[in-house]
């Protein structure tokens, strides 16, 4: 295997971009679901948000390829489902947002890790990887809770519609924080090991990922210090 070669610092407004579409999903859809004639917005917006992440994936080693080749279906299904015209979309629909959101979390550490300096597009980056990360997991308890009925359970959970995918990403958000309000509980043990798994990385990257970038950016000026004298 070629070793991937040093790269520049993050350019471009990609991350910007898809930082202000995640965000928009991210909070407009709960405002939206209640309502069947405005659902489709968040929805849309979420399509929206997938398409904008392409730009965001490297061209190296063919990612933004795979990228391109995953969301395709991917939006297919997805859109699929939320009509139940196919009975098995859905969750085929929750299995590619997993993948795809797991090239993302890979693409996006590498870029972080490789980057020279602190700038403002790595934030952009590091943000965008972290609300990536939760909207990860919210597919994957989705996919469990295709394949187990019942293995979460709540209030959110009463008297919804057959997609999940918001509500569950809201519930990975607040497993990422360590919240826990108690609206949707995990009742069966893989439901909770994945729980678990999901806090433990959000005190990770809290710890480590925010202590890194202060690090470099404290070790960056003080190089450019040294330039200067």
């Amino acid at each position: 295997m070629t070793a991937r070669k040093k790269k520049p610092p993050i350019e471009g407004h990609a991350f910007r971009n898809l930082l202000f579409f995640l965000l928009l999903y991210i909070v407009g859809s709960p405002f939206l679901d209640p309502y069947p004639s405005l659902a489709i917005f968040a929805h849309a917006s979420l399509s929206v948000a997938m398409f904008v992440a392409i730009y965001t994936v490297q061209k190296q080693q063919q990612e933004r390829s795979v990228a391109i080749a995953l969301l395709l279906p991917l939006l297919i299904l997805y859109w699929l489902g939320i009509y139940d015209i196919i009975s098995f979309s859905r969750l085929a629909a929750y299995l590619f947002f997993t993948v795809y959101f797991g090239l993302l979390v890979y693409s996006y550490v590498w870029q972080i890790a490789h980057s020279p300096s602190v700038t403002r597009n790595v934030l952009y980056a590091t943000f965008s990887l972290y609300l990536i990360f939760g909207l990860f997991w919210g597919s994957v308890y989705a996919v469990l809770n295709e394949l187990s009925p019942g293995a979460y359970s709540g209030i959110l959970l009463e008297n919804l519609p057959g997609n999940t995918l918001h509500t569950f990403n809201y519930f990975s958000f607040v497993t990422l924080t360590t919240l826990g309000y108690g609206d949707i509980i995990p009742q069966t043990a893989g439901a909770s090991s994945l729980c678990q798994m999901e806090a433990i990385f959000g005190q990770f990257f809290t710890a480590v990922v925010v202590a890194w970038l202060v690090g470099m950016h404290v070790s960056s000026r003080h190089d450019a210090g040294h330039t200067k004298n």
